[in-house]
């Protein structure tokens, strides 16, 4: 895994929405360099209930194809809890990303799967 730049983002808290052990697993190799502290969610649901019950979650890593709640559902049910918490969506289905298909919903950014680690630190990066 080639990482281009160091990050250190001790003292936030990352939650990954992420449905799939194995892209989870790589998701949290990735990030566990950035001192950045992680927190995951198997669904939507789960991820609703960790942001209502943890105020210190910083931004979050969504999947968008995932049971109980899809990550379109959860991230508008986020977005009204609060509002300006940072959501990039992941997915690898480029065309589930239609903005305009979800018009009370919005994403602060987007990764497809799969994902570009250097992008996606990037994105993390001017987002936190």
């Amino acid at each position: 895994m080639l990482i281009d730049k160091e990050y250190n983002w001790r003292g936030k808290t990352i939650l990954i929405a992420e449905d799939e052990e194995i892209n989870y697993m790589f998701l949290e190799r990735v990030l566990m360099s950035t001192n950045a502290t992680l927190v995951r969610a198997s669904n939507g649901q789960a991820a609703i209930d960790i942001v209502n019950s943890n105020p210190n979650i910083t931004l979050i890593l969504m999947d968008i194809r995932m049971p109980d709640v899809n990550g379109v559902e959860a991230t508008e049910s986020i977005k009204k809890l609060r509002p300006s918490l940072p959501v990039i969506a992941q997915t690898c289905y480029e065309n589930e990303m239609n903005l305009a298909d979800y018009p009370n919903v919005h994403f602060d950014g987007f990764v497809s799967k799969p994902v570009n680690i250097n992008k996606l630190l990037e994105i993390i990066d001017k987002l936190i």
